[in-house]
C-alpha cells in the first residue's frame, strides 16, 4: 500500500480506514523508510511513557482553556428501620466530624447457629 498523501483532503474517509487496518500491525524499525511509519510510530509513542506525559500535557493544557469537566455525583438514599438512624450525623461541610451509630447486636439473619 502507498503511504498517505501530503494533503490528508486528497484522500476519502474510506481510503483512510483502508490504510489505518494496512498499518495497524505492521512492525517498523522507526526509520520512516516504510510507508506506515507515520501510524505505527503514533502508536508505539502512544504506548510509551513519554507518550503517558504529553497526553497529560494536553488534558492538563486542556483544562486550562476551557476549565475542569463537571463530575457526575452520585447520590443513593434508602429507607431504614433502624432505630439507632437518627443518632448518625454527617455534616457535609465538617466531614471528620461524622457520627455513625452502629447496634451492638447484629440483625437476626446473620446469626450464625
Amino acid at each position: 500500500m502507498d503511504g498517505p498523501p501530503l494533503d490528508p483532503e486528497d484522500w476519502s474517509d474510506e481510503q483512510w480506514q483502508d490504510y489505518l487496518r494496512a498499518t495497524a500491525d505492521h512492525d517498523i524499525d522507526g526509520s520512516g523508510s516504510d510507508s506506515g511509519a507515520g501510524a505505527s510510530t503514533f502508536r508505539r509513542l502512544r504506548a510509551s511513557g513519554a507518550g503517558a506525559v504529553i497526553g497529560a500535557g494536553m488534558l492538563g493544557l486542556e483544562q486550562a482553556l476551557y476549565g475542569e469537566r463537571p463530575k457526575e455525583e452520585i447520590v443513593a438514599e434508602s429507607e431504614s428501620d433502624d432505630p439507632d438512624r437518627d443518632r448518625s450525623v454527617f455534616d457535609p461541610d465538617d466531614p471528620r466530624s461524622a457520627v455513625v451509630a452502629i447496634p451492638n447486636d447484629p440483625p437476626p439473619e446473620l446469626d450464625e447457629p
